[in-house]
């Protein structure tokens, strides 16, 4: 190819935008936390999709509007209904798991003043590969609303 050629072809690839390949990725969404009255440890749920082509584990959570922010899980067995920390939460690749009020949860204990109703509150997710995911929690009343 004669040099001229070459320049030409190189000028037009170098021009023309290449599509790049979306990147995989853990999204959360739906995100909002239950404000209670006073200090009394606050709900925090929300869904999370793995996007990625490995499975993820979500091995904690970190804002400033919560004295200590866990991963908790609810259940109902024999008419009995229990709620215990749990160390990590695993989410297969390409799957969705919601966190919601009887099931996977976040504990906001000793809630800080920022969490009022209205408010959003930065909440940072931790993983076990070492990724963190920001989000943003709407803060509702007791109701979900």
């Amino acid at each position: 190819m004669n040099r001229t050629l070459r320049g030409a072809v190189f000028a037009l690839l170098s021009a023309t935008p290449l599509a790049a390949a979306p990147v995989a990725q853990v999204v959360v969404s739906d995100a909002w936390f239950r404000a209670l009255p006073g200090k009394l440890p606050a709900g925090g749920y929300f869904t999370l999709h793995n996007g990625t082509k490995a499975t993820v584990a979500l091995s904690g959570a970190d804002s400033a509007a919560c004295g200590m922010l866990m991963l908790h899980k609810s259940e109902s067995m024999g008419g009995m209904a229990s709620m215990s920390a749990v160390l990590s939460v695993n989410v297969a690749p390409g799957a969705t798991l919601k966190f919601a009020p009887g099931g996977y949860h976040l504990m906001c204990m000793e809630p800080r003043r920022a969490l009022r109703r209205g408010a959003k509150i930065p909440v940072i997710l931790l993983f076990a590969d070492g990724r963190e995911v920001a989000a943003d929690f709407q803060v509702r009343g007791p109701n979900g609303r």
